[in-house]
């Protein structure tokens, strides 16, 4: 299996652990708190850390690029609190569609900070992604409000995030477990003040708290681990593919059929990510002088 292969497989598998987890969420609803779950995810990710580095010990926390690592969990976080305050103050919908444009921002960081060569190809790709993300949710975008540009900047944190994972595994760079760890790290030192204002989760919602336990953590390691194989703007449109997993478990699990502009979104996402990761033509050599 060559490394492209092996990084769509890993960003496919992320894509099904997060989809489980959202589903899991969504079950959970009002009944647990989203500084509370995103704390449990934190932890959740540290243990893990701890289990996969056994044999490594302490050694998983040392890192040469420490400004790095603070400023890409810090950005983690950013975008975890952005994304919670437009969900509670602009539609649904339409919050959930302006999360899924990291496509186009990871494209740019990809060219501005790794320098990648992104071609016309997955410029386009991450182009059509993005279009079938907004046919599959639907947003409505009709009401003039800040909390829009708020949500459409914070996203551009998630798309900096993916493509500082790659900047810190270049060449002497950290290992894939050592951002795991710092990224949850963070993540966790500034959610603790949850601990203080919120009670424990209802007993209720303990078999799902698996979502955010479980398959989150193992999702991020496995995005973690697939930027370390391919160029990140090559995977930039499999971070979509979360919503053809739900538009298809939700035929099965509830009998959901999409309708013909999901099915349309559907095909665009799949389009965009054989697109993205289609190896780039062959520049043309100059023609020998006469």
């Amino acid at each position: 299996m060559n490394n492209q292969r092996l990084a769509i497989g890993l960003m496919s598998g992320q894509a099904i652990l997060f989809s489980i987890e959202t589903a899991m969420i969504h079950h959970i609803g009002t009944r647990g708190s989203a500084m509370q779950l995103a704390l449990l995810r934190s932890a959740a990710g540290v243990v893990l850390v701890g289990v996969l580095g056994w044999k490594t010990g302490w050694s998983v926390m040392k890192t040469g690029q420490l400004p790095m690592q603070l400023l890409r969990g810090l950005v983690s976080v950013l975008y975890l609190w952005v994304l919670m305050y437009s969900f509670t103050h602009i539609p649904f919908a339409d919050a959930t569609a302006i999360s899924y444009t990291q496509a186009a921002y990871i494209a740019v960081f990809s060219a501005l900070i790794l320098n990648e060569r992104v071609t016309g190809l997955r410029w386009i790709a991450s182009a059509i992604g993005t279009a079938g993300a907004l046919l599959i949710v639907k947003p409505a975008f009709g009401d003039r409000n800040i909390v829009y540009l708020i949500a459409l900047l914070g996203t551009s944190f998630n798309g900096l995030a993916f493509v500082l994972n790659k900047y810190l595994q270049r060449p002497g760079g950290d290992s894939d477990l050592t951002t795991m760890f710092y990224v949850n790290a963070i993540a966790v030192v500034c959610s603790l003040p949850v601990v203080v204002t919120s009670k424990l989760p209802a007993s209720e919602i303990w078999p799902w708290l698996s979502g955010v336990l479980v398959f989150g953590p193992v999702g991020m390691y496995l995005g973690i681990v697939a930027v370390r194989y391919a160029s990140a703007s090559s995977l930039g449109p499999y971070t979509l593919l979360r919503l053809v997993i739900a538009s298809i478990g939700g035929i099965f699990l509830f009998g959901e059929t999409p309708d013909p502009l999901s099915w349309l979104g559907v095909a665009a996402i799949l389009s965009s990510c054989l697109l993205a990761s289609a190896p780039p033509l062959p520049q043309a050599r100059p023609r020998d002088a006469l």
